[in-house]
C-alpha cells in the first residue's frame, strides 16, 4: 500500500510505501510535508527504466564525487548519507526538423566574413522533466538513460507524481530542439552568426520514469543535494566550498597584489 506525500516548500509529490515515514523532502530537505489525499486525475507513465547499479555502488560514486575537488570541505567526504531510490517522471519527444538558415563565416574580405545559407534536416530527441523537484539542467547532466530496457510501470515503487502535461512539455521540447539544431548547424558550418527558421514535426511522445538515487545533507545549516543516474552512476549536484581554503587563497591573492603594487610604486 502506498501514500502520496507533498512538500509545502518545493511542491514535489512523491509516492512512498505507506509504512515508511518521510521525515524530509527528498528534493529540498524541507520538513514541511503532509499526506496528499487529493483525488485529481494523475498522468500514468507508459514505462519505467529499471535500476542497473546497487545503492552500494551509488554510494561509491558519491564518495568519489565528494573527493573530486580540493575546494570541497573534508567533512563532506565523511558524511553518512542515506541514498533514496526514486523513479522520476520525464517526457521523451522524437521530432523531425527542417531548418532554413543564413549566417556569416570568416573570409578574407574587407568585412572579414561572407554570407552562407542552406537547409538542414535532422531527427532529434530530448527529455523534459515532468518534475517539481528536479531541474532541467540536472536531468540533462544525468543523460543518457538506456530506454532499450524499459519495463512496465509499477505503481508500488517510490516515484514522483508527474507534474507536467504533454502539451506543456512539448512547448519546452520545441524550444530546446530548435536551439539544439541551430547549435549543430553553427558548429558544422563554423558560422559566426546564424538566423534560422525551423519547421518541426513531433513524431512521438511518451511519459516514462527514469531511475535516480537522490541524497541530501545539511552543512552549515544549509541544505544540499546530489542526484545519481541509477543506470550509469553519473552524478550531478552542488557541494559547499571550504571557507577556510577560500579565505587562505583570497588572502594570498591580496598579499601578492599588494606586494606587486608596492614594488611598482618603489620602482617608480
Amino acid at each position: 500500500m502506498t501514500q502520496v506525500v507533498q512538500c509545502d516548500a518545493c511542491g514535489g509529490r512523491v509516492v512512498y510505501d505507506a509504512g515508511r515515514e518521510a521525515a524530509r523532502c527528498l528534493f529540498c530537505g524541507s520538513v514541511a510535508l503532509h499526506a496528499d489525499e487529493g483525488h485529481e486525475a494523475i498522468l500514468r507513465p507508459d514505462v519505467m527504466l529499471p535500476f542497473e547499479i546497487s545503492r552500494k555502488i551509488a554510494d561509491q560514486h558519491y564518495r568519489r564525487w565528494a573527493r573530486s575537488s580540493w575546494w570541497y570541505p573534508k567533512p563532506l567526504r565523511q558524511l553518512t548519507i542515506e541514498l533514496s531510490e526514486l523513479q522520476l517522471p520525464a517526457w521523451r519527444f522524437d521530432a523531425s526538423l527542417e531548418t532554413h538558415w543564413a549566417g556569416l563565416v570568416r573570409a578574407a574580405t574587407r568585412s572579414g566574413a561572407r554570407p552562407r545559407a542552406g537547409v538542414e534536416h535532422a531527427e532529434l530527441t530530448c527529455q523534459v522533466p515532468a518534475s517539481m523537484g528536479l531541474r532541467e539542467a540536472e536531468l540533462s547532466a544525468l543523460q543518457p538513460f538506456d530506454e532499450g530496457i524499459a519495463v512496465r510501470f509499477d505503481e508500488g515503487v517510490p516515484h514522483e507524481i508527474p507534474a507536467l502535461s504533454e502539451r506543456a512539455a512539448s512547448e519546452q521540447a520545441r524550444r530546446r530542439l530548435q536551439a539544439e539544431h541551430r547549435h549543430k548547424i553553427m558548429q558544422a558550418h563554423r558560422l559566426q552568426r546564424c538566423n534560422c527558421s525551423t519547421s518541426m514535426r513531433i513524431r512521438g511522445a511518451r511519459l516514462l520514469m527514469v531511475p535516480i538515487y537522490i541524497g541530501s545533507f545539511r552543512y552549515r545549516d544549509r541544505p544540499w543535494r546530489f542526484v545519481i543516474n541509477g543506470q550509469t552512476g553519473k552524478i550531478t549536484g552542488r557541494a559547499p566550498l571550504d571557507r577556510t581554503k577560500l579565505a587562505v587563497v583570497i588572502g594570498l591573492a591580496v598579499a601578492v597584489l599588494l606586494l606587486w603594487l608596492w614594488l611598482g610604486s618603489t620602482g617608480a
